[in-house]
């Protein structure tokens, strides 16, 4: 079994829990043992993230909320430098299931308060972040909200609401709940810009609503979003629905109704708790099984910055996004309402090239490259042989899982047993040549 280690249990966690770790925080995190990086993890609060938001503030001139630029920008470099990785992963697992895009949006000031929303209730009570975004604005141009009015109901939200949001493809509902939901959630418009002086904001304009009988998903009575919301989050169904993508997330590829059952306790037992939840699952046998184990394929976002943050780059590179749009993938623009692909739907010619040609950038030893192979090494101590210099990398980007002859000619690449001179490897290029080539085999694109 390829978990069969706690460090290597811990290293499993942290690539579907985090987003790459540097050796330093890998030790921090080995310090405290399996629960207990668990505990950590799911207690943002009590982890200090001011060095993160001091970064973001000296390197992103703009606002967020008036250029698109910054906002992506600012996201990125929030992912590169945060201390608290499990909140962005939730973050991010959120922003891809209300998926929500700038391209249609096209306000960035709304994508800001709702990426804000998300962080803010990522692991809270999942009623209070269904109603969070009922009510967001960026939700409410997605799909159409802001123009649902009594006399003419748009049910672009209501459907999505139910089918990807709450209880999933034709589970439950009925055209007729579709018809009622959309009905119950007349009345919003956005309200306020930058210009006045203030956010964009929902807002309640009482005769855009149908105030009359309603009947949803066998409740009856003068409904609205609050009702629709409170419903909702009471069924089994979206609690086994939620469960479900969780443990895809972070776990499993076909969690059975066992394991399902079970996130659906966590979620009743606790006032709906998205922590309770994911602790479930990071804390379960199931998620270190050889079921769980490099099943998912890294997306765009996952490699890069999981790549940069391993490596320790003296600063951001500051094309991030552009790296992992030419991989199929932009923060804050995601193609439709479902979100973007999984697996090898990210992995095909053009973009395992892409991948290729981003950690070239990366490790390439001249231009303008803010990667030091040399000063990695030698900051950790892994600097006697050839061998101890693969072992420390392959540990940091690929959890050491290699076989022999891999490892073998990785050595050979440095020179080998009898060849083996740190500055000759580095000065030559083959000791970044060594980091490319861990970080462009297969392994490396896998979690």
């Amino acid at each position: 079994m390829a978990l069969e280690t706690e460090r290597a249990r811990i290293q499993h966690l942290l690539r579907r829990a985090g987003w790459g770790t540097s050796r330093g925080e890998l030790d921090e995190y080995f310090a405290l043992g399996l629960e207990g990086t668990v505990d950590r993890l799911l207690d943002p609060a009590a982890v200090d993230d001011s060095a993160s938001d001091a970064a973001i503030a000296a390197l992103i001139e703009d606002d967020p909320r008036e250029r698109r630029g910054a906002l992506i920008g600012t996201w990125y470099l929030r992912l590169l430098t945060t201390r608290r990785p499990l909140l962005e992963r939730m973050t991010y697992f959120w922003h891809d299931h209300f998926a929500t895009a700038i391209h249609k949006v096209s306000n960035p000031a709304v994508m800001q308060i709702q990426n804000e929303t998300l962080r803010r209730l990522a692991l809270g009570d999942f009623r209070a972040l269904l109603q969070a975004i009922t009510r967001d604005p960026a939700m409410m141009a997605w799909l159409d909200n802001r123009t649902n009015v009594k006399d003419a109901p748009n049910e672009n939200y209501a459907r999505e609401l139910l089918e990807l949001h709450t209880l999933g493809e034709g589970v439950l509902y009925t055209e007729t709940d579709i018809k009622q939901a959309a009905r119950a959630l007349t009345g919003w418009v956005i309200a306020g810009t930058r210009r006045t002086g203030g956010d964009p904001e929902a807002r309640f304009v009482p005769r855009r609503h149908d105030g009359g009988e309603k009947t949803f998903l066998g409740v009856t009575g003068a409904l609205d979003d609050t009702d629709v919301v409170g419903i909702l989050a009471e069924r089994p169904e979206t609690a086994a629905f939620i469960g479900r993508k969780l443990w895809r997330f972070f776990a499993v590829p076909e969690p059975p109704a066992a394991l399902i059952e079970r996130t659906s306790e966590a979620y009743f037992s606790s006032d709906r708790s998205i922590a309770a939840m994911v602790r479930t699952i990071l804390l379960s046998e199931e998620m270190y099984s050889d079921e769980a184990y490099r099943w998912r394929v890294k997306s765009p976002v996952e490699l890069v910055i999981g790549a940069e943050r391993a490596l320790e780059l003296s600063a951001p590179l500051r094309r991030e996004p552009q790296f992992t749009q030419t991989m199929g993938q932009l923060l804050f623009d995601p193609p439709n309402p479902a979100g973007w692909p999984e697996g090898a739907a990210w992995i095909n010619s053009n973009t395992l090239l892409a991948r290729a040609n981003y950690v070239n950038e990366v490790t390439r030893a001249r231009g303008r490259s803010v990667f030091d192979a040399l000063a990695l090494v030698r900051c950790h101590g892994a600097t006697g042989s050839a061998a101890e210099v693969v072992d420390f990398l392959l540990d940091l980007l690929v959890g050491g899982d290699v076989d022999a002859g891999t490892r073998e000619v990785l050595i050979e690449h440095l020179g080998g047993e009898h060849h083996f001179d740190l500055e000759e490897a580095a000065a030559s290029g083959a000791l970044a040549g060594t980091v490319y080539l861990v970080l462009t085999m297969p392994l490396a694109q896998l979690a």
